[in-house]
């Protein structure tokens, strides 16, 4: 009898993967609409932007395509954290797009007129929408059990994403000078304040 905690490969896990995959998908697009609706700015590594952009899309493909050739036994308790951090993921970059409003965007951009958001989601974490991201491209290949496109997202996403936190960390210190550092020194990147202070200068 197999153990409870492995789920044997069947047509309807595919189905489901599918269907997973392709709700995420959707569900990017959808919020890409309100980066089109800010206001514009100047716009720094724009570079960042089509590769982060490339790299979702290889993820996305690369999870459906690693669990269908490879046909591994599927990890039950595996698919539900890969799922639990799916929704926190999404619940956390939809609070920041709604918290930003006009100031969200997809890009490093930087706005004549950009305010120092420090309400909402953002009185707890600095960064929101990046750690979002990071829960995002983990939480992917876990549900679909795809540990090298796990592997890739750890090695290569992830590093590449923080070397844009830091870039975006210094343009905000340009933009706001000393009341930005004051609330680097009161809130942490990514941990919720009261779980991890000054976290993640």
């Amino acid at each position: 009898m197999r153990p409870l905690a492995r789920i044997p490969i069947v047509g309807n896990f595919g189905r489901l993967l599918v269907g997973f995959l392709a709700f995420a998908i959707v569900e990017r697009l959808y919020e890409r609409r309100f980066s089109l609706q800010a206001n514009r700015g100047d716009v720094k590594m724009l570079w960042s932007y089509v590769a982060f952009f490339t790299l979702h899309v290889l993820i996305y493909a690369g999870t459906g395509v690693e669990y269908f050739l490879l046909r591994r036994t599927v990890i039950g308790p595996l698919v539900v954290v890969g799922l639990i951090l799916f929704v926190v993921s999404l619940v956390l970059r939809l609070t920041a797009i709604r918290t930003l409003g006009r100031f969200w965007s997809l890009n490093l951009e930087i706005r004549k007129n950009h305010e120092l958001v420090r309400e909402g989601i953002y009185r707890h974490m600095r960064h929101p929408a990046y750690l979002a991201i990071m829960l995002e491209v983990i939480s992917i290949p876990l549900v679909g059990n795809a540990w090298w496109v796990l592997a890739f997202s750890v090695a290569i996403y992830i590093p590449l994403l923080l070397i844009r936190w830091r870039a975006e960390e210094r343009e905000m210190i340009g933009k706001f000078g000393d009341a930005y550092e004051q609330y680097r020194r009161e809130v942490p990147a990514f941990l919720p304040c009261g779980v991890s202070r000054g976290g993640g200068r």
